[in-house]
């Protein structure tokens, strides 16, 4: 098993409901919190798809029992001794579709780490998906539910996770800003996680 780092998370939520491309968002809700990660042991982690981990830091933990507007999700996060991490995401959604857009990663100053993060060439490119336990109803990019542009990525596995993951350059000890778009239409207490980790 990988150890989770302890690391400081600035975790900054922006809910907007998002109506159409050409409507103002209404109903937007800021949240601030931090936290600190601790030891402990994730079977989530630990599996054909992620393989082995040194160090593993999770960003974000959601368990959800109603539909979750377009939600933006920033992160802080200081790289270990390292040289390069992987962001994995791992979905699960029995009852509806996830939606994932908009995935950035920058160095301080301003540069991009990820590509396809917003998933327009209409595939995925520069991503790696693995479905471990081939659950139905898997992860793929379309259209018909994005944030912003033409496509997405969309997840409604059932029955188990499946991850999502790119791997990008680091600098031991320098910090990073994550952000991302993430938003479902489940409305049941089925089975909708979503965990998302920084791992290598």
């Amino acid at each position: 098993m990988g150890l989770l780092i302890g690391g400081l998370i600035l975790a900054i939520v922006i809910s907007f409901w998002k109506t159409s491309a050409s409507t103002a968002a209404t109903n937007t809700t800021t949240v601030t919190s931090t936290s600190t990660t601790s030891t402990t042991t994730m079977s989530t982690i630990s599996n054909m798809c992620t393989g082995g981990t040194l160090y593993t830091t999770q960003l974000l933990y959601l368990d959800l029992i109603a539909m979750l507007p377009w939600t933006q999700y920033s992160f802080n996060y200081t790289a270990p001794n390292i040289n390069s991490a992987t962001i994995m995401f791992a979905l699960r959604d029995d009852p509806g579709i996830w939606s994932l857009d908009d995935v950035s990663i920058t160095d301080k100053s301003g540069n991009e780490l990820l590509s396809n993060g917003d998933f327009e060439q209409g595939y995925l490119a520069s991503w790696i998906y693995c479905n471990p336990s081939n659950g139905t109803y898997g992860g793929y990019v379309g259209t018909g539910s994005s944030y912003d542009g033409s496509y997405s990525y969309l997840d409604g596995v059932v029955g188990a996770n499946d991850y999502l993951s790119q791997t990008f350059t680091v600098t031991p000890y320098s910090n990073y800003s994550i952000t991302f778009w993430l938003s479902t239409n489940s409305n049941s207490n089925y089975s909708t996680f979503a965990q998302i980790y920084i791992t290598s």
